[in-house]
């Protein structure tokens, strides 16, 4: 028991031994300078080099001053351009900016959320490896409802209903190549007599039909939330090789250079049709009231639906010996990809040619050149796919930089799309290829 007093007097001859914290206080000189007191610009260097996250959520409630220097958008931009090293936005003249002001602090976490996901992607997402369900190349895919679901078609004339959640590794491996645990949760082997080539969905956020075309002169509607039970067909009269929807309204690309508008209240005869190519048309995308078609003859036109008519109708695609694949079309930037790698850039808002970014470089004779079967964009990021296997994640800027790059186990990717951080491929080896964030598990 002595031992034991001891040992407590001990400790208490040491703390009282310590000098006493208001002394070490007052030896601190507070007329050094602290960071408090640098200037604006010295602070708003330091954030550049600060993980957005800290920037918003720690270093703000930190005091007033910070509080007041993180409120204003000259550090968020800042914070932008110390990033991409290019110009931001993509097109700064654009009328847009005259009307709308850019929220730079949504730019900044937007691009920072997406460049640490997939710069640590293995640590970040589930790869899920799907094959042998179709028997055939998947030619098209089709994400819709925040990400959940996905629908698949392909050269076997089948189409594929997934929930993407279903398809989960049940452990922690990053990449899962099954068969037996991913199954789709309704499938067609008879949806089509030909290739399925493209789909849509009436609404992405909210659908309940998806529209199909294909090769057998087609365009189908089948109802999602009853498996892909067949609503309506849409005689075409010659193949469909794309389809977009925008209300009520079914338009679909033919091989016979023909665009073919259906109203799905009046049944299954087309409202109109206009001939804006002189070659087969490869692709459809919408953007409010405007369609833009893509064709073989390496021209885009651009159909006004209100006015129905024909804006422009020989919008030259500068490619050698190429062909576009696929369009990425936003208020700020309008991107068409080629079947040699490249990139074009388009005036969003008066169709004007700007300017070809070489993505993929050309190879040497003896070997393919990389096609681009993918484009996603959105406010700071992009996403550009090659057939070739390799998916590129870049700053969508002027030029756009590439941060970080991922590789399918696959090759002869043909679509890729991306939809609220879930990613998927179709791919000519039978198979689909799915990034899934891993919180969507929790």
């Amino acid at each position: 028991m002595c031992e034991a007093l001891q040992a407590l007097k001990d400790k208490c001859s040491i703390i009282e031994d310590e000098p006493d914290s208001s002394d070490a206080l007052a030896t601190f000189d507070t007329t050094k300078p602290s960071l408090l007191d640098m200037p604006v610009e010295i602070l708003i260097k330091i954030c550049s080099f600060l993980d957005v996250q800290i920037l918003k959520h720690t270093l703000s409630k930190v005091c007033q001053r910070l509080n007041d220097i993180l409120a204003d958008d000259c550090l968020w931009k800042y914070w932008v351009h110390s990033k991409i090293h290019g110009t931001y936005p993509t097109l700064p003249q654009l009328k847009l900016w005259e009307e709308t002001q850019i929220d730079w602090e949504a730019v900044c976490i937007e691009m920072d959320l997406e460049t640490k996901k997939w710069t640590h992607v293995k640590d970040t997402m589930k790869h899920i490896v799907v094959k042998d369900v179709h028997f055939a190349s998947v030619d098209t895919v089709l994400l819709v409802n925040n990400g959940e679901v996905c629908v698949s078609g392909g050269r076997d004339r089948g189409m594929a209903l997934w929930n993407v959640l279903d398809i989960a590794p049940h452990d922690q491996s990053y990449t899962l190549t099954s068969t037996a645990v991913a199954k789709p949760k309704h499938i067609r082997h008879d949806a089509h007599t030909g290739w399925v080539w493209d789909l849509a969905a009436d609404s992405i956020d909210s659908a309940s039909t998806i529209y199909s075309a294909s090769w057998d002169n087609t365009v189908k509607a089948w109802d999602l939330e009853r498996g892909l039970e067949r609503k309506q067909v849409f005689q075409c009269g010659m193949s469909a090789l794309s389809v977009v929807t925008t209300g009520n309204e079914v338009m679909a690309g033919l091989y016979s250079k023909k665009i073919m508008s259906f109203d799905v209240r009046a049944g299954s005869n087309h409202s109109y049709s206009y001939k804006p190519h002189k070659g087969p048309v490869l692709v459809l995308q919408t953007f409010n009231n405007m369609v833009a078609s893509l064709s073989e003859d390496k021209t885009m036109a651009i159909w006004d639906r209100v006015a129905g008519k024909l804006l422009l109708s020989d919008v030259k695609i500068p490619t050698d010996k190429a062909y576009p694949v696929c369009i990425s079309w936003s208020p700020s930037a309008l991107y068409i990809g080629d079947s040699k790698g490249c990139l074009h850039l388009f005036n969003p808002e008066n169709y004007s040619y700007v300017r070809t970014h070489e993505i993929w470089p050309e190879p040497p004779i003896i070997k393919p050149s990389s096609k681009i079967t993918g484009c996603y964009q959105n406010q700071g990021n992009m996403i550009v796919c090659s057939d070739r296997g390799e998916i590129k994640f870049l700053y969508n800027s002027y030029p756009p930089q590439e941060y970080t790059n991922v590789r399918s186990t696959t090759f002869d990717v043909t679509q890729l799309r991306y939809l609220n951080g879930v990613l998927v491929i179709g791919t000519c080896d039978s198979a689909l290829e799915f990034w899934v964030p891993k919180e969507r598990y929790d």
